[in-house]
């Protein structure tokens, strides 16, 4: 079994705490609840604040549920209406969300999808005591990326050749300069290697010639 817990809102402690039982579709006794903010009613209606409760429950020994429930209730607090379908592959969980915003999701040049992936990481680690790595996904968005930077890689390394000279990149994850090292690793006539400091780390594709590569 895994201790987990999801955060709700509402106009008091108990519409939070019901809230948050409605979508986990369980009863009083099966969880705790930690009260994180009490409601506030401000003076004349003004500065009314809305109660804020933590309710922790536990799960079947499977991940699976795990990562679903938080990335439902995460998004949810986005205002977005998620379905995640989590599958379990070699050595890792993927999980593919369908919502009203997917936009919302991937965020720019995918931001907010690493940090999603990141952050549902380290929550599910934690709460099995061991690292558990997770994929997320969205509209076939990796795959989609991928594509976009393999042939940007290709392309680019074409005018390597061509013009027997260097190139950079703009800032990239190291997800996606793996991507790119992974792409030309075999190509002839050229070589791949990162400069910089996070988060502004490029890729710089280097023209070889006689298996030497231009100082840049």
């Amino acid at each position: 079994m895994s201790r987990v817990s999801i955060e709700k809102t509402g106009k008091t402690v108990d519409e939070a705490v019901q809230a948050a039982l409605l979508e986990l579709g369980l009863e009083l006794g099966d969880v705790e609840i930690e009260i994180v903010e009490e409601e506030t009613k401000g003076l004349l209606g003004l500065g009314r604040k809305e109660a804020k409760v933590r309710v922790y429950f536990s799960t079947e020994d499977d991940p699976k549920e795990t990562i679903k429930f938080f990335l439902e209730d995460i998004l949810s607090q986005m205002n977005l209406v998620p379905d995640v379908f989590v599958s379990e592959e070699d050595g890792f969980y993927k999980a593919e969300i369908s919502c009203n915003d997917s936009g919302l999701i991937i965020g720019r040049k995918g931001e907010v999808l690493q940090a999603l992936q990141f952050i549902t990481s380290q929550v599910v680690s934690r709460a099995y005591d061991t690292y558990i790595r997770v994929i997320i996904d969205t509209e076939n968005y990796r795959e989609r990326h991928k594509a976009y930077l393999e042939e940007l890689a290709r392309k680019t390394a074409d005018k390597v050749v061509k013009a027997k000279r260097d190139f950079m990149l703009d800032p990239m994850s190291s997800y996606d300069r793996r991507i790119i090292h992974t792409c030309l690793q075999d190509r002839e006539n050229v070589s791949t290697y990162s400069i910089g400091d996070e988060p502004y780390r490029k890729i710089v594709i280097s023209f070889e010639r006689d298996g030497k590569r231009n100082s840049y």
